[in-house]
């Protein structure tokens, strides 16, 4: 019995964070991007996960930069480097050569990873991918945060030991008391103190919060909120106040056409910030 719960409740933590991954994977398809770059003299669009230094990568306005990389041609390139300085103003970028170790934010002849452009265009040198860029630091500092286990698990944690004492200290007076002042055969003895080890752990109790939790992820899934691990549920309720960068997390500083109106009617515009495929409807019709 208490094996069967365990693995319904493994099942229902399972699923609902493989739904969450899901969510977050399909994500992280919609960012991924193809990079156009220049080999053997030749001009080729691969994805850019197969970007290397060395690379020549050509930019134009609305591609996202696939890679850190030094500029060596640029015509009125800019670029919007809030998701890695927090500045919503768009940088112009030169290709002149910089002095001294200067912050991220003045690199002005260098474009990084994740960074969109605004406007312009231009031509770089790959000069870091994947997790070496500055981008990928940012991550790997981030993944490097020691996680810690929300107020439910702890008192989980705290109830199980509990438990575990009362249970171990009823099974050991229950044998003393058994063997000073009954005759009880060892096997009978044995299977009683099964039994109450058994009945005395609550084995419903995991189920039934991974059900409570499992509402709560369905109930912010609703909302377009995706939880990545249950438990974290029962920290989002307590929580008051948000405290968040707006530009690069909550907005894009990324313009887009949301409506075009004329004289004799009114078109809806829907897009995915500045990739150049959209849709365009006039009057539910596309």
């Amino acid at each position: 019995m208490i094996l069967g719960v365990t693995v319904i409740n493994a099942l229902i933590g399972h699923i609902q964070e493989s739904n969450a991954e899901k969510s977050l994977q399909g994500i992280r398809n919609m960012l991924s991007s193809d990079a156009r770059v220049q080999r053997n003299g030749k001009h080729e669009t691969i994805p850019t996960r197969d970007l290397v230094p060395g690379d020549i990568v050509i930019l134009r306005a609305g591609d996202r930069v696939p890679a850190d990389m030094r500029l060596i041609e640029t015509h009125n390139l800019r670029v919007e480097e809030a998701i890695l300085t927090g500045e919503s103003t768009v940088v112009d970028k030169i290709t002149d050569a910089l002095e001294g170790d200067l912050p991220l934010g003045d690199r002005v002849n260098m474009v990084f990873s994740g960074t969109t452009v605004s406007a312009g265009g231009g031509v770089g040198v790959v000069t870091a991918t994947g997790a070496q860029t500055e981008l990928g630091h940012i991550n790997q500092m981030m993944a490097g945060i020691e996680k810690q286990r929300t107020p439910l698990l702890v008192q989980m944690d705290k109830l199980g030991k509990a438990i575990f004492a009362i249970i171990l200290a009823m099974m050991v007076a229950l044998f003393i008391f058994s063997l000073a002042l009954r005759d009880i055969p060892m096997g009978e003895l044995l299977l009683s103190l099964i039994s109450l080890v058994v009945a005395a752990v609550p084995e419903g109790l995991p189920a039934i919060i991974s059900i409570i939790l499992s509402l709560g992820v369905q109930t912010m899934a609703r909302k377009r909120a995706i939880i990545r691990k249950l438990p974290t549920v029962e920290t989002l309720g307590a929580m008051t106040v948000v405290c968040s960068d707006k530009t690069g997390t909550l907005t894009m500083n990324e313009m887009t056409v949301k409506a075009i109106i004329t004289a004799d009617c009114c078109y809806r515009v829907e897009g995915d910030s500045y990739e150049p495929q959209g849709r365009i409807f006039l009057g539910g019709e596309r």
